[in-house]
């Protein structure tokens, strides 16, 4: 979610209060007010202020990443996020720890358990630092919310799970699934609109003689990311957005480290995009000595539906250290080139 002027106004406050209690701070518990129209001289004389940004040292300021190895970074991120997999950890969850029956729970047993039945939703939750009588090890917690045709806002029936982790369970035979974090699928059906989404924000892995081989259970992928997309069904038209970020793929050139994701979207005209051929939104690539490399595209978003013809070039421009130093391009044609779902 994006910070609101509301959420900054009041951490500038808090900050300033901060700095204000600080600063009064006499070390004897008072505080000392001083009139801001008289001469201060001698020992308690304040020094000049501090700047608020230092002037970077050019000798240090490494050398840019070309903007080949931006493009390979991001088109490398978009594939690994279409293979985002939450299925995979939540089939495994179900493997260690099947569904309890709806209305059972024991909230004095091995784990403490809750089960919530509404129809075309329900959910579980335990928690635990126990072994139960099968022979099964908890510790920490965890819960699976799962829709059915659920209503949700306006005229939309929902389908899908959300699971939630932070622990670990181990089966009798060793297999075992260990997490912090979420995974999220679903899909919402409306009047000539079909919306999708896959989310796994956090780190979840596995092992023993029942887990998948899967990049999503090996540690070796780090999501925080949702790829979440639409389909007016009277015309076919796509739309696919990208938020949150990864880090750690093999694919990544030139060392780079992780790729972040802010509304980056996709949409075809026959969705209603005026651009089909450069997405809207943001990237920033972040390079192998921790700087940052920010792309904004000008293609359509949820925001600003329409697009200037003359920035409708495929190529977002790409802000280093404060300088634009060009463009950066992606392939659109890539990423709406799909039926259904892109997965």
């Amino acid at each position: 979610m994006r910070l609101t002027e509301t959420c900054s106004r009041l951490a500038l406050a808090g900050a300033l209060a901060v700095a204000v209690a600080a600063c009064g701070d006499d070390g004897g518990g008072g505080a000392t007010a001083v009139d801001a129209g008289a001469d201060v001289v001698g020992a308690d004389a304040p020094g000049p202020p501090t700047p608020w940004i230092y002037e970077d040292d050019a000798a240090d300021a490494p050398a840019p990443l070309g903007d080949g190895e931006r493009a390979a970074a991001i088109t490398a991120a978009l594939d690994a996020l279409l293979e985002l997999d939450p299925d995979v950890i939540a089939t495994l969850n179900g493997v260690v720890f099947p569904p309890p029956v709806p209305g059972t729970g024991n909230q004095l047993g091995c784990p403490v358990l809750l089960t919530y039945d509404y129809g075309t939703a329900g959910s579980y939750y335990w928690q635990g630092e126990c072994t139960a009588e099968d022979g099964t090890s908890y510790s920490g917690y965890g819960a699976v919310a799962r829709y059915v045709d659920y209503p949700a806002d306006g005229n939309s029936l929902v389908t899908g799970y959300q699971l939630t982790l932070a622990g670990r369970i181990t089966a009798p035979d060793g297999t075992w699934l260990e997490g912090t974090g979420t995974a999220t699928a679903y899909t919402a059906r409306s009047t000539g609109v079909v919306g999708f989404a896959r989310q796994i924000d956090g780190t979840f892995t596995a092992g023993g003689p029942r887990a998948p081989a899967s990049p999503w259970l090996d540690g070796s992928r780090r999501p925080s990311a949702t790829v979440s997309g639409w389909v007016y069904e009277p015309t076919g038209g796509n739309n696919l957005t990208f938020d949150g970020g990864i880090a750690g793929l093999t694919g990544f050139p030139a060392d780079i480290t992780a790729v972040a994701f802010d509304g980056l979207t996709f949409r075809a005209k026959a969705a209603g995009a005026s651009c089909a051929d450069e997405p809207g939104g943001a990237v920033s690539v972040r390079g192998p000595d921790g700087s940052w490399y920010d792309v904004l595209f000008d293609g359509p978003t949820d925001d600003a539906p329409e697009t200037d013809a003359a920035t409708c070039d495929g190529c977002g421009e790409t802000w280093f250290r404060g300088d634009a130093i060009g463009g950066t391009c992606v392939d659109a044609a890539d990423y709406l080139g799909w039926e259904g779902t892109p997965w």
